[in-house]
């Protein structure tokens, strides 16, 4: 077998994708990472499950205290109670929620930490398998098994929560009815993409700097924050008549608001899969030894 010959098989090898090869590697990432993942559920699910216990114990003190209250305010027993399982309920679940964003940058910035130092990248590199298997790996285990994850946390909690004093959590649709906001699809939809946003870029920085990746791509968005911000206030201060500029976004109303809605939801979209090409392409041509990543 010719030199030649051999090139020519690894770049066809790194074009493909087999399925068979894909499982193999998946079963073999399992039996070498596995004490990891374990680590990482237990302290996913621990993180909510303190904070439903936490929140449950200020709830069960504060619902225990009511019989005072409802004596000298006069107010209904139930209606109290009621009240109190709605507030320490929304209260779970607006924690809760920054929870699992925060979450997805953390797992967005673990997604390429194999490749953070030469001997994980020659480990990493030199399995038996294409370029696209494992990066399909690396988005199973972080993007789709690590959101499931955090789901499966936010649901222990609220579990908890719900056993400890019955919490009530309003859905969105009861919340956008109760507010009279149509398209609740729409924006909860948005809401996901969002979300879904932070660990795309957190990602694509771990694709561009593996170690401390976290901290570098958080250091990066501040910067371009700052600077946005600056920008901004500079043009504020000019005499353009921004409404005029952008009148077209006061045009909508509550008949054709699903044009800017879907508009939100396709930039969004492809924000997230702009983040996910970079990464690929930056993932198909990292080698084990180049610049920035020489240790």
């Amino acid at each position: 077998m010719t030199l030649k010959f051999r090139i020519m098989e690894k770049i066809e090898l790194n074009k493909s994708f087999s399925n068979e090869r894909f499982s193999a590697l998946l079963k073999s990432d399992l039996t070498v990472n596995k004490g990891n993942y374990i680590k990482l559920a237990i302290a996913t699910l621990g993180v909510f499950a303190a904070l439903a216990f936490m929140i449950s114990f200020n709830a069960v003190m504060s619902i225990n205290s009511l019989k005072e209250v409802t004596e000298l305010t006069g107010r209904s027993f139930e209606e109290t109670i009621t009240e109190r399982r709605i507030s320490y309920g929304s209260m779970y679940l607006g924690l809760s929620s920054w929870i699992l964003g925060i979450g997805l940058t953390v797992l967005g910035s673990l997604t390429f930490s194999n490749f953070s130092s030469k001997m994980k990248r020659i480990s990493a590199l030199m399995i038996p398998a294409s370029r696209i298997e494992k990066f399909m790996l690396r988005l199973l285990v972080y993007l789709v098994c690590g959101t499931i994850l955090l789901v499966l946390g936010l649901l222990l909690g609220f579990g908890i929560c719900q056993i400890a004093f019955g919490a009530w959590v309003p859905t969105f649709n009861s919340v956008f009815e109760f507010f009279d906001i149509e398209y609740s699809g729409y924006i909860a939809t948005s809401i996901i993409l969002l979300a879904l946003l932070g660990n795309s870029i957190y990602a694509l920085g771990s694709s561009l700097w593996p170690k401390l990746s976290w901290i570098k791509t958080w250091v990066i968005l501040m910067v371009i924050q700052w600077v946005g911000a600056l920008v901004t206030m500079i043009l504020a201060a000019t005499h353009i008549n921004w409404k005029d500029f952008f009148s077209f976004l006061f045009n909508f109303n509550r008949d054709n608001a699903w044009i800017l809605f879907w508009s939100i939801i396709a930039i969004l979209a492809l924000l997230n899969i702009s983040c996910w090409t970079f990464a690929w392409h930056r993932f198909r041509n990292t080698q084990i030894i180049q610049r920035f990543m020489t240790k």
